[in-house]
C-alpha cells in the first residue's frame, strides 16, 4: 500500500511540472493571450515624445505698420530668443516665452523745419529700440518628430521701447513701457525625423499700447519676419 501511494505522488508530482511548463511557455501554450497593440499604438510612431522642450534662436526682420512719419524703413537689426516645453502627449500644445530686440533707424535729409514763427533747418536721425518679453502657447497640427510642422502660436507680455531723435548737436529721447500682443504663423523643420536640431521659420504681427507723445509715437504696430535654429531636448 505504501509503494502504491509513493508511486501515485511521484506521476501526480511529474504531470503537474509538465503542464505549468506547457503554461508558461508562450510559444506552445495557445491558451495564454498575448498582448495586443491597438490599432492607435501601432499609428503612432515609436519616438513620439521623446524630446518635451526645446530653446531657438532667430533673426527677425520688422516692418513698421504705424508711426511711419517717425520711422518708416524695415529693421533687418532683430534677433529672438525663446524656450518652448510640451503640455500633452500629442507634441500638439507648447508653451514658454520669448525675449526679443530691434531696432529701427532712419535718416531724413537736410531741410527746413517750420514750427510758429521760428524755422529750424537741419537733418534728423530717428531711433526706436524695441525690447519684448512675452509669454507664448503654440499649438502644432502635427507630431513635432514631422519633417515639417506647422503651427500657429501667440504671444501675451511686455514691451519697452526707447525713443531717440538727433538733430544738429540737439536731441530728445524718451522710452515707454506697454502691453504687447502677438500672434504667429510659422513652421519648423528638419532633415530628418526626430533629429535634436530644426530651423524654424514663421511671420508676426505686433501690436503694442506704447506712446511717446513729444514725437508723435503711439500704439506700435509691425509686421515681422524670423529664421532661426531649434534645438530639441529630451
Amino acid at each position: 500500500m505504501r509503494k502504491i501511494f509513493l508511486t501515485g505522488m511521484l506521476l501526480f508530482a511529474a504531470a503537474w511540472s509538465a503542464s505549468a511548463q506547457y503554461y508558461y511557455d508562450r510559444s506552445k501554450n495557445p491558451d495564454r493571450v498575448p498582448v495586443q497593440t491597438t490599432t492607435q499604438d501601432r499609428s503612432r510612431p515609436s519616438n513620439s515624445g521623446s524630446y518635451s522642450k526645446f530653446f531657438f534662436f532667430s533673426w527677425d526682420g520688422n516692418k513698421p505698420l504705424s508711426n511711419t512719419s517717425f520711422v518708416d524703413q524695415a529693421s533687418t537689426f532683430g534677433t529672438r530668443l525663446g524656450f518652448r516645453k510640451r503640455i500633452n502627449d500629442e507634441d500638439k500644445l507648447w508653451v514658454g516665452g520669448d525675449f526679443g530686440e530691434f531696432i529701427y533707424k532712419q535718416y531724413f535729409p537736410y531741410q527746413t523745419y517750420q514750427s510758429g514763427t521760428q524755422s529750424l533747418s537741419t537733418d534728423l536721425y530717428n531711433y526706436a529700440y524695441n525690447y519684448s518679453l512675452t509669454v507664448n502657447i503654440d499649438y502644432y497640427f502635427l507630431p513635432i518628430e514631422n519633417l515639417i510642422t506647422p503651427y500657429l502660436g501667440l504671444g501675451l507680455g511686455a514691451g519697452y521701447y526707447k525713443f531717440a531723435q538727433y538733430y544738429n548737436i540737439y536731441g530728445t529721447t524718451g522710452d515707454s513701457w506697454g502691453f504687447l500682443l502677438r500672434p504667429e504663423a510659422g513652421i519648423v523643420a528638419t532633415y530628418k525625423k526626430n533629429s535634436p536640431w530644426r530651423l524654424k521659420a514663421a511671420a508676426h504681427y505686433d501690436y503694442s499700447s506704447n506712446s511717446y507723445k513729444d514725437l508723435g509715437y503711439s500704439n506700435f504696430t509691425n509686421l515681422g519676419v524670423q529664421i532661426g535654429i531649434v534645438k530639441m531636448i529630451r
